[in-house]
């Protein structure tokens, strides 16, 4: 195999501008983020000596993001892009802001935390959801893979090192200062984000794709406006043999995911080590995301991404299976590691296939379903895999989780022939390196593939 097939391929830097701005952007954002997320739960355990607390402000993220993920779909495919993720990240930034203020107080507020935290999760959201939407129209059809795969990577780099920085920051300075240095990094990517060229939402068809007749070309109001309705990306996800198929079983992987809310009882009971080991359970599925990530050049060349998609979420199930019958903690690792791998591996090719697979006037929405999927998964998931090891065992909430995502993967792999069948533009050789790329016309609404 060439080298070139196991190496992260950096095109999508060299070859877009734009790529270039968003990717350090996110590498800055990530880094502040990571750092505030240990932050933010410190100072709330401190103050309320509470994990309910905790888990309260948690849930309060998660929600927001949420919703502002919903809104942030719809708005992405209304208004122009660039100007949307601008205003989301200034107001992150107001958002952290108010954290450093807050936590400077002599008294800090249980309530402003919790307000502040709403204020960044809607934000959040909706800058995410534009900034995805955007992303394929900064590289080339055939380099999306590609921009999967080093927007993955800089995602699990930042989640390995940026607690690590953050408990070191914490430790010396307190909270107050990485909030406000959150705040800064956040000031940051928005202006960097406003070197982005004016990103439009694209022409779109009316509701049913053809001319009301009126004379304008682009049917009549009512036509126009469910065009643009979050019910309409829904129904083009069902008809699509792609995308659908991607909904459902990324709903499945979503609520059925590796339980990592169980590793602290499960290092109690079976592996022990404690701290020690409890920090390794964590970091296990990062390093396996990053050697993938690193080494994700073959991706952008498989044959058959769909059927390499299906078997990275059957893989990682029987990982997951496999994690809750070891009781050897290296073995564990390794199992983690190995689950790690698999989800990174799906995740490349999901968003890959995703934006392919759809219309550039409705990207906005379809990815603000997937993001709200992942979200809401992992609260419903959270609740899932504690009832399951209140029943039966946190060893056993692994197993089932596993088994039903290999299962899962294996009935959509049956019922949905054409995400089996799905594939991506092939690698163009001819391309100049360095050159921005123009702009790719968006893809056609496809008919239901069998």
């Amino acid at each position: 195999m060439p080298l070139r097939d196991l190496v992260i391929d950096i095109e999508p830097l060299r070859a877009s501008r734009d790529f270039r701005a968003v990717f350090i952007a996110r590498v800055v954002s990530l880094f502040g983020l990571g750092m505030a997320t240990v932050a933010l739960s410190a100072q709330v355990w401190g103050m309320s000596r509470s994990t309910f607390q905790v888990a309260v402000v948690s849930m309060v993220m998660s929600v927001s993001v949420l919703l502002g993920s919903l809104w942030g779909g719809v708005m992405a495919d209304r208004s122009d892009r660039r100007t949307l993720i601008i205003r989301a990240r200034g107001a992150a930034a107001l958002a952290f802001a108010g954290l450093a203020v807050n936590a400077f107080l002599p008294e800090p507020s249980l309530w402003a935390i919790h307000l502040c935290v709403a204020w960044d999760g809607l934000a959040s959201g909706v800058s995410i959801t534009a900034l995805m939407a955007a992303a394929p129209t900064l590289v080339r059809e055939d380099q999306l893979p590609a921009a999967g795969a080093l927007i993955s990577l800089t995602g699990e780099i930042g989640s390995i090192c940026a607690p690590f920085l953050g408990g070191v920051l914490l430790a010396l300075w307190g909270p107050a200062p990485v909030f406000a240095f959150t705040a800064v990094t956040t000031g940051v990517t928005t202006l960097l984000v406003t070197r982005l060229r004016p990103l439009p939402p694209a022409v779109h068809p009316d509701g049913d794709g053809h001319d009301d007749g009126d004379g304008d070309g682009d049917g009549n109001a009512h036509r126009r406006k469910d065009s643009r309705s979050t019910l309409s990306a829904f129904r083009f996800a069902l008809r699509d043999r792609v995308v659908g198929g991607l909904v459902l079983l990324g709903g499945v992987t979503a609520v059925f995911n590796v339980p990592v809310v169980l590793f602290p009882e499960m290092v109690e009971r079976r592996f022990g080590g404690a701290e020690v080991m409890l920090g390794l359970l964590y970091t296990a599925p990062a390093v396996g995301a990053v050697l993938v990530s690193a080494t994700s050049g073959w991706l952008g060349r498989a044959a058959r991404p769909g059927r390499w998609l299906l078997t990275a979420a059957f893989t990682g199930g029987l990982a997951t299976l496999g994690f809750g019958l070891s009781s050897d903690p290296v073995l564990a690792f390794a199992l983690l590691a190995v689950g790690g791998a698999a989800g990174t591996v799906y995740e490349i090719l999901e968003y890959a296939l995703v934006q392919h697979h759809t219309p550039d006037h409705m990207r906005g929405r379809i990815v603000s379903v997937i993001t709200a999927q992942g979200t809401s998964g992992d609260i419903v998931g959270d609740a899932e895999v504690a009832a399951i090891a209140r029943w039966f065992s946190p060893a056993g909430a692994a197993v089932v989780n596993g088994a039903i995502c290999a299962v899962a993967a294996v009935a959509v792999a049956v019922a949905v022939p054409g995400l089996r069948r799905a594939t991506l533009p092939a690698p163009r050789e001819d391309a100049p390196p360095g050159s921005d790329p123009i702009e790719p016309a968006p893809p056609a609404p496809v008919a239901p593939r069998g």
